[in-house]
């Protein structure tokens, strides 16, 4: 009896063979991760919506440009700092600078709730910072939306690029965090 369940069990695969395929498995994986990296991200968007109390705006950001979504962690201030920069935050042992956005265009305070979101900038940008967001509202294609040439993009915010409708005539703006990134304006926090 021992004999048959012997012949009947499968032999274990060959330690060689089985490192080949994990081999190919990961050489297969990193060439997909290639791809998808220099594949054109033209048509996503991350889409998010910040609101205040005088109503709410959504903005979209290209994907490259978009780093981590985390939930809103604790918050230490600054003093001496511009009311927008709302201060340091911990995150896994770096500093992330924190950004009311709202406050920056002078549209009030960001309102927040448990949904609430921020949208830290992609780690290419080489800034550590990530703005206050009320809600992130997933991936839109931007083929999808209408550009919408009633609106006009302000000079004083050359970070917020065109504007765009959706079939819903919902309303939506770009936002150019490498442009934020280097407007002098973003990068004076100081009062003094």
């Amino acid at each position: 009896m021992a004999e048959l369940e012997t012949r009947t069990k499968p032999a274990a695969p060959a330690p060689r063979a089985s490192r080949t395929r994990l081999r190919e498995f990961q050489a297969g994986l990193a060439e997909r991760l290639r791809a998808a990296a220099t594949a054109p991200s033209h048509q996503s968007r991350l889409a998010f919506r910040i609101a205040t109390a005088s109503g709410e705006r959504n903005f979209l950001v290209d994907l490259p440009e978009a780093g981590e979504i985390l939930s809103v962690p604790e918050i230490t201030p600054v003093p001496q700092t511009r009311r927008w920069y709302l201060g340091l935050a911990n995150v896994r042992g770096s500093l992330l600078s924190i950004v009311d956005l709202s406050r920056l265009t002078d549209s009030g305070a960001t309102l927040t709730d448990k949904d609430s979101r921020i949208l830290a900038f992609s780690p290419e940008l080489r800034f550590n910072a990530g703005i206050l967001v009320t809600r992130m509202q997933g991936l839109r294609n931007i083929e999808q939306l209408v550009e919408d040439h009633t609106e006009s993009m302000d000079p004083a915010t050359p970070w917020l690029g065109k504007h765009f409708r959706d079939g819903d005539n919902g309303k939506w703006q770009e936002l150019r965090l490498a442009s934020l990134a280097a407007d002098e304006r973003f990068l004076q926090i100081g009062i003094w």
